[in-house]
Parts: C-alpha cells; sequence; structure tokens
C-alpha cells in the first residue's frame, strides 16, 4: 500500500467474495479511543490510505472455517499520480475480468489452518471497545481540548499546491496567505510556543492531485474534514498523516488542533508523495520555549562534521 502514489483503499474477502467484517483499532500511531467495526455506516471497505498512513486492523477468524482462504484486495484504480482514477467493483476483480492497473487485486492472502488448536484466545476482543459498548470502555482516551482552549488558539493555514513554482522546486507551500516557497532548512514557517495548543489549517490547491501531509513529532485531533466533523475513524484517532485532495473519502481541507508538548527542536512537516516531498514540498517549524527571542539554528552537515547557522523565520512565524 505504502508504495502507490495517492492512495489505496483495502477489503477483506473470502474467496467467493464476501466481504469478512474487522475492526480499527489503531489509526497511525496509536491506539483509538474506540474500535471501528467494519462494515459501518459510512463505509463498508477500510477508507482510503494515503502514503504513510497506517491503520491497524483486527480479523476475527473464529466463525470461519478450516481451510478456508481470504484475500485482502485493493479497489482504487490509478491510471495517473495525480489519484485514484475510480473505484473497481469487487466482483470484476475476483472473477479475473478486470484488466488495467496491476497493483488492483489481491495482494495478501490468509489461510485458515486450526488443525490442533486447543488454546483459548485471551486477546483483547475489539468488539468489546466499540463505541457505545457497555461500561463505555475505551482503548486510549482522546486528548481533552477544551471549548476555551478552542477559541483563543493561535491559528495557521497551510497550503499545498504550485503557487510561485519553479522548474526547480514545482512543489510549493503557502504559510498563511503569504508566498509559496520550496525547501529551504533555514527557513521555519511557524514556531509555536512550547504548552500552547494551535488550530492548524491544511488546504489542496487545486485538488490536481492528492497529498498526504505528514506532521513530525506531535499528533493531532482532527475538528472537521471539509467542512463537517470527521469519520468515526478519524473522530476517535490521534494523527499524523492527513489526506487532503482528490480522492475517495478525502477532502480539499483538514482542519486539526496540535499541541505543542514536550521537546523544543526543529521539525518538519511535508506531503508524503516521493515526488513531491523530494522536490520541495516540505517545511521547517519549530518548537520554542515561550519568551524565546533566538532563532534555533540551522544544523549543517559536511563530512568534518556538523555545523551550525543561522535561521530566519517567516513574518507570520511567531
Amino acid at each position: 500500500v505504502h508504495g502507490r502514489i495517492v492512495s489505496d483503499t483495502i477489503t477483506i474477502v473470502t474467496a467467493a467474495g464476501a466481504r469478512v467484517p474487522f475492526y480499527m483499532v489503531a489509526n497511525d500511531g496509536n491506539l483509538m479511543q474506540y474500535a471501528v467495526p467494519f462494515p459501518n455506516a459510512q463505509s463498508q471497505d477500510l477508507p482510503t490510505q494515503g502514503i504513510a498512513e497506517r491503520y491497524d486492523i483486527v480479523v476475527d477468524f473464529k466463525n470461519l472455517a478450516n481451510g478456508t482462504k481470504l484475500y485482502m484486495v485493493n479497489l482504487l484504480e490509478h491510471t495517473t499520480g495525480l489519484g485514484p482514477n475510480r473505484e473497481i467493483p469487487l466482483a470484476s476483480i475476483m472473477n479475473n475480468t478486470y484488466v488495467g492497473d496491476p497493483a488492483v487485486g489481491k495482494i495478501l492472502e490468509f489461510r485458515v489452518d486450526t488443525t490442533g488448536y486447543t488454546y483459548s484466545d485471551l486477546s483483547m476482543d475489539p468488539a468489546a471497545y466499540v463505541q457505545g459498548n457497555p461500561g463505555n470502555r475505551t482503548m486510549i482516551p482522546m486528548p481533552t481540548i477544551t471549548a476555551q482552549e478552542l477559541s483563543t488558539a493561535r491559528q495557521r493555514t497551510f497550503e499545498f499546491g504550485r503557487a510561485n513554482a519553479t522548474d526547480a522546486a514545482p512543489w510549493t507551500i503557502k504559510t498563511d496567505g503569504g508566498q509559496g516557497f520550496g525547501m529551504d532548512p533555514h527557513r521555519y514557517s511557524a514556531a509555536p510556543k512550547k504548552g500552547s495548543l494551535e488550530i492548524w489549517h491544511l488546504v489542496n490547491l487545486g485538488q490536481s492531485w492528492s497529498h498526504p501531509v505528514h506532521i513530525h513529532f506531535e499528533e493531532g485531533t482532527i475538528l472537521q474534514r471539509g467542512g463537517v466533523a470527521p469519520p468515526i475513524w478519524e473522530t476517535f484517532a490521534r494523527k499524523d498523516v492527513y489526506r487532503i485532495g482528490n480522492s475517495p473519502d478525502s477532502t480539499a481541507t483538514v482542519d486539526l488542533a496540535i499541541r505543542i508538548r514536550e521537546f523544543a527542536g526543529t521539525y518538519m512537516e511535508h506531503c508524503h508523495n516521493t515526488q513531491h516531498e523530494d522536490h520541495a514540498m516540505l517545511l521547517r517549524w519549530d518548537s520554542v520555549n515561550p519568551g524565546q527571542t533566538v532563532a534555533i539554528p540551522t544544523p549543517r552537515q559536511t563530512w568534518e562534521g556538523t555545523f551550525y547557522e543561522g535561521s530566519f523565520g517567516l513574518p507570520t512565524a511567531n
């Protein structure tokens, strides 16, 4: 999945093409507050997965007969790097009538083998942690964010596209309505204060490409996707990769709350499409101590060792 340019949609089926229920228990780096069953009212398959996004799922094989074969299947067809072209009907994949994108189809086979199995399953049952379960049991509760914090939070906007692009840097990021820039490690585009809560708005300019945006170091809580509440598998997740753009169940905008904790220092935010990441759609942001007035120096690696050079910030960085 991570080898694709933009995204994939995955389902799990038997050899006869029947979908097998499963649970999402983690999204990106952490267990979620509640397990999310699939299918559900919002999706029967795993949601679109962008490059670097991680989904942890639990499949319950206990009701399947010994010898059953199951397949993890990719449904999204790509014809260019711009984004998925369409979702292929599952039936045409399972009966081998689909011809096209070689990455569409079965990508993993499971074989159920209960021969000689006499052990008790002591693992956590994700069904007991679905929202609304008796006792309201949770896996890892979501961070507490108060209405007061949200109303007073510093807000920043990052727009991903081709604004002010050049041949050398065809992909850029605009910060807070300013000029679009390619990567310069000496430039920091944001310098939030350690201990603060901020709201970051991620925007896809033009939507000709999808951009899985990876914010290093800190995880965020998605407040809105496309101006409305996010789906349940994002509502209960702490995220560090955010899909924006032209993909199924993606949107041009994502609004997230991010709390700057622990370690001051220099971090990155970038699109995880390899062509974009390596061609300038990457920025530096710094976590700084309250009251700090001296910019964190820029490390420069050489054969003789690491040296430090001056840094400069955008006008809206602090």
